[in-house]
């Protein structure tokens, strides 16, 4: 049953994250619930009438605000976005997915890269914020995040914080245009970079979220590997470059 409704919400600031990269944070209306991970439409006005584009959350149930992260491509929808000036109203429709967080899951590995940290940044903040009270005992979670640059990082500090209080809980870059000194994995996600992580990758349930050719690229990857389709969990950035 799709239980999404229509909220009016209100900006409350513009966060910038590096790399033409920013965070809009939005007043979070009253009697509007919805699971980390999860998605919404989020409909703001521009000069040809109104735009729609679907967000992740990338703000945790845990927290008074919504929030959303994304690339500003130049295209209308987020030059109509980044004008919103604090205050501006706006329209979100939500929530929708099934991108949810697994605490019955012993071992658990997100693939995600760019932007696509959003939801899974929602999840780690409600698993860090409620404490992990429903994580089944040892649970482990690794979190891979190929990024091209060190710069191009989203939320780099607070997932590094993130990992010194999330009981089993590791943190792994993958850069493919890493700096000299760059000591982790450099390059792309690769069969190498998760057996040299997760000792046998075919033991992991994967969550699987970014745009759709990396998104391709990572289940020929699970695939050969022989991860089964049932411990695959995925979410597409439909309209990544939009």
């Amino acid at each position: 049953m799709n239980t999404a409704q229509v909220y009016r919400v209100r900006l409350i600031e513009k966060i910038p994250r590096g790399a033409e990269t920013s965070s809009y944070r939005f007043s979070r209306p009253p009697g509007y619930r919805f699971a980390a991970g999860q998605f919404l439409m989020l409909t703001v006005p521009s000069p040809d009438g109104p735009l729609t584009h679907a967000f992740s959350h990338a703000d945790s149930p845990t927290e008074p605000f919504i929030e959303v992260t994304t690339r500003l491509t130049g295209s209308a929808y987020k030059n109509a976005l980044d004008a919103l000036v604090p205050g501006a109203e706006v329209e979100i429709k939500g929530p929708y997915g099934k991108f949810l967080f697994r605490p019955d899951i012993p071992k658990i590995a997100f693939l995600t890269g760019g932007i696509g940290i959003t939801p899974v940044r929602s999840i780690l903040r409600y698993v860090a914020d409620s404490g992990g009270q429903e994580r089944v005992a040892g649970q482990e979670i690794v979190l891979f995040y190929a990024s091209s640059t060190v710069e191009g990082i989203v939320y780099r500090d607070e997932l590094e914080n993130l990992a010194s209080t999330i009981p089993g809980f590791r943190l792994t870059h993958v850069i493919s245009q890493p700096p000299d000194d760059w000591q982790g994995h450099r390059g792309r996600i690769t069969a190498e970079v998760l057996q040299a992580e997760l000792g046998e990758p075919r033991a992991w349930t994967y969550y699987l979220v970014g745009p759709p050719g990396m998104l391709a690229g990572m289940e020929k990857l699970l695939e050969e590997l022989g991860v089964p389709a049932p411990q695959q969990i995925k979410e597409q950035f439909a309209g990544y470059g939009a």
